[in-house]
């Protein structure tokens, strides 16, 4: 009998669905993670912008008027939220800065 080597149709898609079964579980995860670091990156930069504050009504003796207030002085460039969310500032009574994107706090 003559025999050819190579695969079948068969087992080049039990290859193909093996394959799109791990990414189906991969891609959510990896997707999740991004979300969560955004999320970590834009909690880090209220924190500096309300330690900017502080370190302004300190100084100051007030409560920064803008964003833009604190820069260069305070902050070394204006912060930007990884997920293109708008940043406010908090206010003089201690409420913390925030973003504008649902889940991204100080």
């Amino acid at each position: 009998m003559n025999r050819r080597s190579g695969i079948t149709v068969v087992e080049a898609s039990i290859v193909v669905a093996i394959l799109l079964l791990l990414a189906a579980i991969a891609l959510p995860a990896f997707f999740q993670n991004q979300t969560r670091k955004r999320a970590a990156e834009c909690g880090m930069a209220l924190e500096a912008i309300s330690a900017a504050c502080r370190q302004h009504a300190s100084e100051r003796g007030a409560f920064p008027a803008s964003l833009e207030a604190l820069v260069p002085d305070y902050l070394p460039q204006m912060p930007v939220c990884p997920s293109g969310g708008t940043y406010t500032l908090g206010t003089p009574e201690g409420d913390p800065p925030a973003c504008s994107i649902p889940g991204h706090t100080l």
